[in-house]
């Protein structure tokens, strides 16, 4: 499980004055997630790992004289990854991991002052073909994650957001300490 802290502003404005949530750098309260994990070892060489979780918002009332309240809509994340160990030096505590992921997300439909708006929400499955890299402590991957099936609400209106980029690159790092 886990906690989001509204650090970002959510009341930022646009050159007319007026707030878009969508483009604002906070959800103004917190969000929360629960999701399990599994990996399991089939070789010395192959692992295979799952993820479920679902990611929920609060609804937030606006720094707006009109009175704006708006409530992102949910997140469903399922996840599935196959890792093949390519490469390992023992002496030099590295070692180069090849992986494939694939992610299905749903995503709710936001809602504005009790409304549900059009061109938010649907579903989308990613197929994102990475590398990763250990040293030591550290641990850096690098992917190229794109749309292979999208089912979009009001797909030919929809924005930016999730489903309609051509591609993302991802790259994730992480030490421990």
């Amino acid at each position: 499980g886990g906690l989001t802290l509204p650090t970002g502003d959510p009341n930022l404005r646009d050159d007319n004055g007026e707030i878009d949530p969508g483009k604002s750098t906070g959800f103004g309260k917190p969000s929360w997630m629960v999701g399990a994990t599994t990996t399991r070892m089939f070789s010395d060489r192959w692992t295979f790992n799952a993820e479920v979780s679902y990611i929920g918002f609060q609804e937030y009332s606006y720094d707006d004289p009109d009175g704006l309240r708006a409530k992102f809509g949910a997140e469903t994340r399922l996840n599935g990854a196959l890792i093949y160990r390519w490469l390992t030096d023992e002496e030099r505590r590295t070692r180069w991991d090849l992986i494939i992921e694939g992610r299905y997300l749903h995503l709710g439909r936001d809602v504005t002052n009790g409304v549900p708006e059009t061109a938010t929400g649907g579903q989308m499955f990613y197929l994102e073909p990475g590398v990763r890299f250990y040293w030591d402590r550290l641990s850096l991957a690098f992917g190229v994650s794109r749309p292979v099936w999208t089912r979009l609400n009001e797909e030919d209106q929809q924005q930016g957001g999730e489903g309609t980029e051509r591609y993302r690159l991802v790259f994730t790092g992480s030490l421990l300490f």
